[in-house]
């Protein structure tokens, strides 16, 4: 099991690219709109305003912490992931999804995961974000497999009514390593096998003593 949550190390608005996490899998990270072309930026709850709101994910403390990571303000952004160790199964927070109602609706996350860098699909889902007041902060949190597949690289792509969000976060991802299946081991004989072949390498030992 891996776990960022970007609590140690971190200041506001500072850019990130990749983060170790405690168990040693290398997470790269890119915004764009199909690809990544920059970086996500750090933001701590509380003004200055750097993600989506002048308290930036205050009444979240108890389940983000100090430190999120966010697309920023400019500009609608998506996110993209990669994995230095592939991974079987991903659980991240979607933070202000909510914030799509400026669009006409909630907003719907749709992730993907990947056996490659962002190119060969092994699996996919919608997951529908938090409604209430705009002025809201929502959390949403969604989990997506591999289907017994080693993922490489994840996709967060918001929309609704055909356009993008502007200031989102994400935080608390979780994983669990990747382990192939192991090929067919050797059969161990039962006990009583073993017995039934010890007795008759016995019996043939005695006949062999009885003819000299």
């Amino acid at each position: 099991m891996g776990v960022v949550d970007f609590e140690t190390g971190f200041t506001d608005g500072q850019l990130v690219n990749s983060v170790t996490a405690d168990n040693g899998n290398v997470l790269t990270f890119g915004i764009g709109d199909q690809a990544p072309t920059s970086l996500p930026e750090i933001a701590q709850i509380g003004g200055p305003l750097t993600a989506f709101s002048a308290s930036d994910g205050a009444t979240l403390q108890s389940e983000i912490g100090n430190f999120f990571l966010t697309d920023g303000l400019p500009g609608a952004s998506n996110y993209f992931i990669e994995f230095s160790q592939a991974v079987s199964e991903v659980s991240i927070d979607l933070l202000d999804l909510d914030a799509l109602s400026f669009n006409g609706g909630p907003g719907v996350a749709t992730v993907t995961v990947f056996s490659d860098s962002f190119s060969t699909v092994i699996n996919s889902e919608d997951f529908l974000g938090s409604t209430g007041p705009v002025s809201s902060e929502t959390l949403d949190t969604f989990s997506i497999s591999g289907n017994s597949n080693a993922i490489k690289s994840l996709s967060i792509v918001y929309s609704v009514n055909g356009r993008g969000d502007t200031g989102t976060g994400i935080d608390n991802i979780t994983f669990t390593q990747f382990e192939p299946s192991q090929g067919g081991s050797q059969s161990t004989p039962e006990p009583a096998s073993i017995l039934g072949l010890l007795a008759v390498g016995a019996v043939g030992a005695g006949s062999k003593l009885k003819r000299k």
